[in-house]
């Protein structure tokens, strides 16, 4: 006899083959929820740096990039068991005082006396389609550095033209071009930071629907 745990995978399988995203959130909540762990847990306990450069501009107050380090401290602070996370402005003021056109996460890392770098690279950043219609676009690598290790890598991710949402532009009458950027960096520093803790599939399933409240 299958498990309920194994029948609600099964059931889960089965709607995902008939393309029902907002009914699948609905099974895996009726199922109990489906936690996904952590693909490196090794930010756990640690001192934490995060930085984000965009392929727009290395560094800059108020940019894209900042706005998603910004989001994922936030999420790892809360989310990560006993994690020190570094406060944004130290990194800032840090890089501020070197005048760096370029950013060398370790050096950074070293910098602000980090155990770990969490390093995201931010290419290909966009959120129109067309004159009337808004579709998020990215290139994201993520990498983490171990410090106390001489600034090892010790994780690497890529994730290739992710897109929001995902199914299906919106119309420029629905929402203003900066809401939509704000919510669209919201979204990826959420994908970012998903890697580094536990989470519910039914948050994933969730996200496409944001806009239809």
């Amino acid at each position: 006899m299958k498990s309920q745990h194994s029948l609600s995978w099964l059931l889960i399988v089965s709607v995902v083959g008939m393309g029902g995203c907002n009914l699948l959130a609905h099974v895996a909540y009726m199922s109990g929820g489906t936690m996904v762990p952590a693909q490196f847990k090794g930010l756990e306990g640690s001192r934490v740096a995060v930085v984000c450069v965009s392929d727009d501009s290395s560094y800059g107050s108020g940019t894209e990039s900042e706005r998603v380090a910004r989001g994922i401290a936030k999420i790892l602070a809360e989310r990560v068991p006993e994690i020190d996370v570094v406060r944004w402005s130290e990194i800032a003021d840090w890089i501020d005082r070197k005048g760096w056109d370029e950013i060398d996460y370790r050096e950074v890392g070293r910098g602000v006396k980090a155990d770990r770098v969490v390093a995201v690279d931010l290419a290909g950043f966009r959120v129109r389609e067309g004159a009337s219609l808004y579709k998020g676009r990215a290139d994201l690598m993520i990498t983490v550095f171990d410090m106390t290790a001489g600034g090892k890598e010790v994780f690497r991710q890529e994730i290739v033209e992710f897109e929001f949402p995902p199914n299906g532009p919106y119309h420029t009458a629905e929402i203003s071009e900066t809401k939509f950027s704000k919510l669209f960096l919201k979204v990826l520093a959420e994908e970012v930071a998903k890697h580094f803790h536990e989470y519910d599939l039914v948050e994933d399933f969730g996200a496409s629907t944001l806009f239809d409240s």
